[in-house]
């Protein structure tokens, strides 16, 4: 595809010149993305998980298109697949297999790999079911166009198995070549440390988010990850940058929470959703129920709701980020609903 070379002028403070120079040969508008962070505890599952089922649920009243969206699983925790009520024992293939794969050839991924959105929705309503003392689940507690690549705690032991294998780090990569352009978005799940699996991550994504929660220890653990993201720009994927930071469990009645917060603003601004994640009792407790509080809970501003309302509020703000990108890269690109669609017809 030929890109506006005057739009690739891109500013040296957003983007370092390696990755300029390398745009054309890469697809720019193509969101693989990679939600990461060091640090624990910062809501980056929370994060991957709601801003998933936002994309590929889609609302109108706040917005935001449907879109096709493939959820991967890279924390040896699994907690995606608990997230829409998936028992893990009933899972067949995992990360763990994905990465594992020595054939060298194709796997079938969207066949055998992928959890899909008909089994998502049903694993959902028998988890809400179950912890509603067997009541029927709403009709509208469910999720199209969204696919799950689960993980489990076998993804754990793939680091130590892959130490001394060749190409190790694009392994995630490789392996979502043949199924990339099925997918509007891409978003990736990552564990809280910098080794193997989120390296895949990060070589196999061209954006990286990073939610940050408003703490003191978050400041220390935010300049160690940008540090590390620049490492992997100049060693591993010169393509990689950064698409957003997002503030998580905040308080805003804290004096901690607003410095923390003024400190990633005065390092990153132009990278700084202006979308904050508070720190809410609903948002923790909609695993419990088997779905994400976007689908779990109407939107609202106070209430059950306030914690759907600002995860579809930074849904909607990443959305306007995601097409404000193309503009500058002078691309289009027609949403794989409405390709389908026509191919159908």
């Amino acid at each position: 595809m030929k890109l506006n070379q005057k739009r690739l002028a891109l500013k040296e403070e957003n983007y370092p010149r390696r990755i300029v120079r390398e745009c054309c040969c890469m697809n720019p508008y193509k969101m693989v993305i990679a939600v990461a962070n060091q640090k624990g505890g910062c809501a980056k599952t929370t994060t991957a998980v709601n801003l998933a089922a936002a994309l590929a649920k889609g609302s109108k009243k706040q917005g935001l298109p449907p879109s096709k969206v493939l959820l991967i699983d890279l924390d040896p925790q699994g907690n995606c697949a608990t997230s829409f009520g998936v028992e893990k024992k009933k899972v067949k293939k995992t990360a763990y297999d994905l990465l594992a794969n020595e054939s060298g050839e194709n796997l079938p991924l969207m066949d055998e790999y992928l959890i899909p959105p008909k089994q998502l929705t049903e694993s959902m309503q028998e988890a809400w079911s179950m912890r509603n003392g067997g009541k029927k689940a709403p009709t509208n507690l469910s999720v199209g166009n969204l696919w799950l690549l689960p993980s489990d705690i076998h993804l754990s032991g793939a680091e130590i198995e892959l130490s001394h294998k060749i190409g190790r780090e694009t392994r995630l990569r490789e392996a979502l070549a043949p199924i990339i352009d099925k997918f509007d978005h891409i978003i990736i799940d990552t564990p809280p440390s910098l080794g193997l699996l989120s390296i895949n991550a990060m070589c196999a994504a061209n954006w990286v988010m990073v939610p940050v929660q408003a703490e003191y220890y978050a400041l220390e653990g935010f300049s160690m990850l940008m540090n590390s993201i620049k490492m992997i720009q100049r060693r591993i994927n010169r393509n990689l940058k950064i698409f957003g930071i997002a503030m998580t469990m905040v308080d805003a009645r804290s004096k901690l929470s607003r410095h923390v917060c003024d400190q990633v603003n005065s390092k990153m601004p132009k990278k700084l959703f202006k979308t904050t994640i508070r720190r809410l009792v609903k948002v923790a407790e909609a695993p419990w129920s088997g779905a994400p509080t976007v689908l779990l809970n109407k939107p609202t501003n106070s209430g059950a709701g306030a914690g759907s309302l600002e995860y579809w509020t930074l849904a909607k703000e990443y959305h306007h980020r995601v097409l404000a990108m193309r503009r500058e890269f002078g691309v289009s690109e027609q949403p794989r609903l409405l390709l389908e669609r026509k191919n159908r017809m």
